[in-house]
């Protein structure tokens, strides 16, 4: 994403908020250098400052979004003044957000570009064909396993793990990064599916626990995650626990002691990521995996 701010200090706060999400940001002090920045590159999202020149400047940053809002970019428009008619005027002009430079800026900026990262990726993901899709879903399982930024690494396993759903009929990705004060969500799943098999599972939603650790992930992590399962009423008793570096022996047999609640976790691991990533029918490799966690005694029930 870009950042136009003409203080150097905001865009310090951004880069401190943002890259620890796993986001990759450059910054432009003008408009002169902003217009060359939008021809140099793409961007998924642009955090503008309504005013460029300082508190005594005029709205010159919503002068930007006429040339932006055509990349197909989303633009935030982060201001310290703001008014109705400046809110109304950016939104005219194309705006998908505004912020405001107040003491809760760092959890409403991570909301705000967030939402208009998940924006950008739906439609890129919905334009694109099967071929390209295959693709993508290739590339970003190499780009899982070569990245070196701890961050980086766990934004692109949940988007690989969103674009194999979404190639399951009726297996409906509703967010991700689901955040409150006491528990995330990487990935929602609304099972929407015809398939019998699918709606045999009586799990109204199917949550996704991503970890691209280098390191194996142990049943420490797995209770976390079952109780993400069990906190939701009852509509949701199917979960993936993904981890492109593995599990310790602890974890399978933890998961095969949980037979309390009719709760299901199908452990994912660098194998099956892979058979995932190559297979032809990802619905009927997505069955497999989920038989496999029954008959392995991994059921909760």
């Amino acid at each position: 994403m870009l950042i136009v701010d003409d203080e150097r200090a905001f865009f310090e706060t951004y880069q401190d908020i943002l890259v620890p999400e796993g986001y990759r940001i450059d910054w432009a002090a003008d408009r002169k250098s902003a217009q060359a920045k939008l021809q140099e590159s793409t961007w998924d999202v642009v955090v503008l400052d309504q005013r460029l020149q300082g508190s005594a400047g005029s709205d010159s940053g919503i002068d930007l979004i006429a040339e932006i809002v055509p990349t197909g970019a989303k633009v935030i428009v982060a201001t310290a003044y703001a008014d109705e008619k400046m809110i109304e005027r950016a939104f005219k002009d194309g705006a998908y957000d505004y912020l405001e430079k107040l003491p809760t800026l760092p959890m409403m900026l991570r909301i705000k570009v967030r939402n208009a990262s998940e924006a950008v990726r739906e439609r890129r993901l919905a334009s694109l064909s099967d071929a390209q899709r295959e693709e993508e879903i290739r590339g970003l399982w190499n780009a899982c396993r070569t990245e070196t930024n701890g961050n980086r690494k766990g934004r692109l396993l949940e988007e690989l793990l969103v674009l194999l759903f979404k190639t399951v009929p009726g297996l409906m990705n509703t967010s991700t990064n689901r955040t409150s004060a006491d528990e995330e969500i990487d990935i929602i799943i609304r099972n929407e599916s015809q398939d019998p098999f699918w709606a045999g599972e009586r799990s109204s939603y199917i949550l996704v626990e991503c970890k691209n650790w280098s390191k194996h992930v142990g049943p420490g992590e797995l209770i976390i995650f079952r109780d993400k399962l069990v906190n939701r009423g009852g509509r949701c008793r199917l979960g993936f626990f993904v981890a492109a570096g593995g599990f310790t022996e602890g974890f399978h047999s933890r998961s095969a002691t949980f037979r309390k609640d009719d709760h299901l976790v199908v452990a994912v691991g660098p194998t099956e990521l892979d058979a995932l990533v190559h297979s032809a029918n990802r619905n009927e490799t997505f069955k497999k995996l989920h038989e496999s966690a029954v008959m392995s005694g991994n059921s909760e029930s």
